[in-house]
C-alpha cells in the first residue's frame, strides 16, 4: 500500500465529481473512528488486505480491514483524510499493531465506495444501496475483533463505553441506505418494550467476586427522522449476592458477543425503520456457563419490574 497509488487511483475515481471542484487524499495517522472534527463529514469504508507481524513473520488475510474517512468540501476544493485500521498476530504475546497491505485490485473498488460516499455526504446525492465488491481471500478464517485496532477499547475504558460498541455499530450499519446517518448513544434512562437477553459477565466491585449470567437485559431505542438515525442503548446491571448493600455493577460484554448483539439490531432497524421483511431468526449469542439460577432479587430490571422472564 503506498501513497501514490491510492491518490492516483483516488484522482481517477473522483474525476466524474462535479465540474470545477477539486479533492486530493490525505493520509492521517490521528483519525479514529468515533472522532469527527468540526465541518468534515465521517465514513468508513471496508475492504480485504494482507498482514505480515514483524515480530515472528506471520502473515495472515482479512476482509474486513476498515478504512475510516473523514471529508469536506469547501468552496469547491475537497480533502478526504484516509486512515487503514490496523490488526496484530494473534500467535504472538505483546504482538505489535500491523498496518494491512491492500493490493491494487482492492484500492479501486475502496476508492470508487469511497466517492459514492462523497456524492452522499458532500453533494446530497441519493444513490442505490449498492457498493462495488472487493476482491475477498481464500481462507478467510472468522474475524477476531480482540486482534482488531478498530475493536480494541482504550486502556483504563469502561467496557461499557462508547468506542467498543461504536466501532462495531459502524461497520454493521455502512450497509445501510447511504443517504442516512445512524448513531448509537447509552442511555441510562430508557425503559423496556422489546429487550433482548444475552451472556455477559460481572464482577464485584466490593470484593472482587465474579459471576457469569445469561440473563442479561440490553434495551434499544431506536429513531429514524430526516436521514438521521439514533440508538439509544442500556444495558441492565446486576449486584453480588455474596456482599451487603453491594452496588450495581455493568456487565462486561466480548467483543465477540457486542459483534453479535449489534449484528441482531441492525437487523430489526431494517425491519423497523426500512420496513423489510427479513424474518425472526437472530444469530445466537456465545454462552457462558452458567451453574446458578437467575436471581431476580440482584437484577436491576428484575427490581424494577422490566423483566417479564423472572
Amino acid at each position: 500500500m503506498t501513497d501514490p497509488e491510492w491518490t492516483k487511483t483516488f484522482q481517477i475515481a473522483t474525476k466524474d465529481l462535479k465540474h470545477g471542484d477539486s479533492w486530493s487524499l490525505e493520509f492521517d495517522e490521528n483519525l479514529v473512528d468515533l472522532g469527527q472534527n468540526p465541518g468534515w463529514k465521517k465514513c468508513i469504508v471496508h475492504t480485504g488486505a494482507r498482514f505480515r507481524c514483524t515480530k515472528c513473520s506471520r502473515g495472515w488475510f482479512s476482509n474486513m480491514v476498515m478504512v475510516v474517512c473523514q471529508m469536506q468540501l469547501r468552496n469547491g476544493k475537497g480533502v478526504v483524510k484516509v486512515r487503514p485500521s490496523c490488526q496484530k498476530c494473534k500467535e504472538c504475546s505483546e504482538a505489535p499493531m500491523e498496518k494491512p497491505s491492500i493490493p491494487s485490485d482492492n484500492i479501486f473498488p475502496l476508492m470508487k465506495n469511497l466517492v459514492q460516499k462523497i456524492r452522499v455526504k458532500c453533494y446530497n446525492a441519493t444513490l442505490e444501496r449498492k457498493k462495488k465488491p472487493f476482491r475477498n481471500f481464500d481462507g478467510y478464517k472468522p474475524h477476531e475483533p480482540a486482534h482488531c485496532e478498530a475493536f480494541i477499547v482504550p486502556t483504563g475504558t469502561d467496557r461499557m463505553a462508547q468506542p467498543e460498541w461504536m466501532s462495531i455499530f459502524q461497520i454493521k450499519t455502512n450497509d445501510l441506505p447511504e443517504e442516512d446517518s445512524w448513531r448509537l448513544q447509552f442511555d441510562e434512562n430508557i425503559v423496556p418494550d422489546s429487550p433482548n437477553f444475552g451472556w455477559k459477565q460481572f464482577k464485584c466491585t466490593s470484593c472482587g467476586r465474579g459471576w457469569p449470567s445469561n440473563r442479561v437485559m440490553v434495551l434499544f431505542n431506536m429513531r429514524l427522522t430526516d436521514r438521521e438515525g439514533v440508538v439509544k442503548v442500556r444495558t441492565f446491571r446486576q449486584n453480588c449476592k455474596k456482599c451487603n448493600a453491594a452496588p450495581m455493577e455493568k456487565p462486561t460484554i466480548t467483543p465477540d458477543n457486542i459483534d453479535i448483539l449489534l449484528e441482531n439490531l441492525v437487523k430489526k432497524i431494517r425491519i423497523k425503520c426500512y420496513h423489510e421483511d427479513l424474518g425472526e431468526a437472530q444469530r445466537p449469542y456465545q454462552a457462558l456457563e452458567v451453574n446458578n439460577p437467575h436471581e431476580p432479587a440482584h437484577c436491576e430490571a428484575c427490581i424494577a419490574g422490566y423483566c417479564t422472564r423472572g
